[in-house]
């Protein structure tokens, strides 16, 4: 099995060109499996995006975001996200991307 083994793939999402890269963890101990970056327009890059596998075992992407220092009703830590997609049809597309780089790199590690 390959370890770090990195791919980039280039989408066209809204006339916005983005290159979406994964690298998955060397220690994929619960559901956290890969990090992503994007790059838009060749110009602006977000590091920072998870994925993992839900209980359920469905793939899901996490935006980077920060510890507020604040808890909500139960107790638990509040986080705040840093970046994200502002439009429905954006965040399906983008995540959909991530999520189709992430299985591409996942078979290659099989191999």
């Amino acid at each position: 099995m390959k370890e770090n083994n990195n791919t980039t793939n280039t989408i066209n999402a809204g006339g916005m060109s983005i290159k979406v890269t994964v690298t998955p963890m060397k220690e994929q101990e619960g559901c956290l499996k890969a990090n992503a970056s994007i790059i838009l327009n060749d110009v602006f890059k977000v590091t920072g995006i998870r994925i993992g596998i839900s209980q359920k075992g469905n793939v899901f992407v996490s935006m980077p975001d920060y510890k507020t220092g604040r808890l909500d009703d139960n107790g638990k830590d509040v986080y705040q996200d840093i970046a994200y997609p502002v439009t429905r049809q954006f965040r399906q597309e983008l995540y959909d991307e991530i999520v189709r780089e992430f299985n591409t790199v996942m078979e290659q590690e099989e191999v």
